[in-house]
């Protein structure tokens, strides 16, 4: 089972961070809009989201403490995670996290 991280761009441009087991099904729950799940409350009427970013990361633990980080972030600092994904490690090691993430190339054209 895998344990992802992820940014999706909403349809107002704004950035939504994320946890889930199933990167796919958690996208398209946001798409819905009905989810019923935490953090669908602000997509669903911020609709389409769209999939900027994600993080396979090895442990539940993991991925919440990296939510949290990119949630953290500002804007500016969660586009530049978007157009180069390997600064997750950067962040990470500021943040005093210790983690090995696979890097998910997903992300889309950013307009800051």
């Amino acid at each position: 089972m895998g344990y992802w991280v992820y940014l999706v761009r909403c349809g107002n441009n704004t950035l939504y961070t994320g946890a889930t087991t199933d990167l796919d099904r958690r996208i398209k729950e946001h798409n819905r809009g009905s989810s019923g799940r935490k953090g669908a409350k602000y997509t669903s009427s911020h609709l389409p989201v769209t999939l900027a970013q994600a993080w396979e990361v090895g442990t539940w633990s993991e991925a919440l403490r990296l939510e949290h980080a990119i949630k953290r972030c500002l804007r500016t600092e969660k586009c530049q995670l978007i157009k180069e994904p390997e600064h997750i490690y950067q962040l990470a090691e500021r943040r005093g996290l210790s983690f090995s993430a696979l890097l998910v190339s997903k992300h889309d054209k950013i307009s800051d």
